[in-house]
This record gives structure tokens, sequence and C-alpha cells, in this order.
């Protein structure tokens, strides 16, 4: 058990700045879209996408000022993936059974189809 105590002394020996450090996260302006939602490919339907949130005090699952954020998280997800440079449209907006088994244990599904641009007049 020699490590034990040297494992122990390390964590010890960490600096209050980089505890600080991870406080400050939280401050980052992605840190709730990261920790809070994510977007996959919908494995179910080919071409489709799934955008899944958690739900809490400060994003309830009924204000609307809450789903604005998270449309401003889906909007982000879409741009860092380069999913749908056409835009997209939601076909549907799901709480998620607390049953199902899903890695994230997220609380509201979305299921998003990207949109193609329209045919230039004449074509």
């Amino acid at each position: 058990m020699p490590s034990r105590p040297i494992a122990v002394c390390l964590l010890l020996a960490l600096p209050l700045a980089g505890v600080a450090g991870c406080a400050a996260i939280e401050d980052q302006t992605d840190y709730h879209r990261h920790s809070m939602s994510d977007l996959r490919d919908d494995r179910r339907n080919p071409g489709r996408l799934l955008f899944e949130a958690t739900t809490s005090s400060r994003y309830p699952a009924d204000s609307a000022s809450a789903e604005t954020v998270r449309m401003e998280w889906l909007a982000a997800w879409m741009k860092r993936s380069g999913s749908c440079p056409q835009g997209w449209e939601i076909l549907s907006r799901s709480p998620i059974d607390p049953a199902e088994v899903h890695a994230r244990r997220h609380d509201l599904r979305y299921e998003i189809q990207c949109t193609e641009a329209a045919a230039p007049a004449g074509h």
C-alpha cells in the first residue's frame, strides 16, 4: 500500500490556484451547454439528429426563457459539428422516459432534420 500515502500527499500538495481554476470553468459560456446537452446522430432514423437536454430549476422544461437557451445550445452544437449548414427543423420535442436507459440521463429529446436550400427560381 505504499502508493496510497503518495496519492494523498499529491492531492494535498495541489495549489489552491488549480482548485480555483476548476471553479472558473462554470463561468464559461459553454459550460452549461456541454454539461446539460448533447447532439448525436439518430441511429434509428438515418439522416436525423437527436438533441437531448437536461432540465433543472435554472432551465425548467416549461419555461420559454429556458427553451430559448436550449435553442442557443442546439445552434452552437450544430455550428460546432458542421451539421445542417442550410438550416434545420425540429420534428418533435418530448420528455425522455426516466425508465429509458440512456447514458447522459437527459430529460428532453428533440428530433432534428436538416432542411435543404431552396432551389433557385427557374429550376
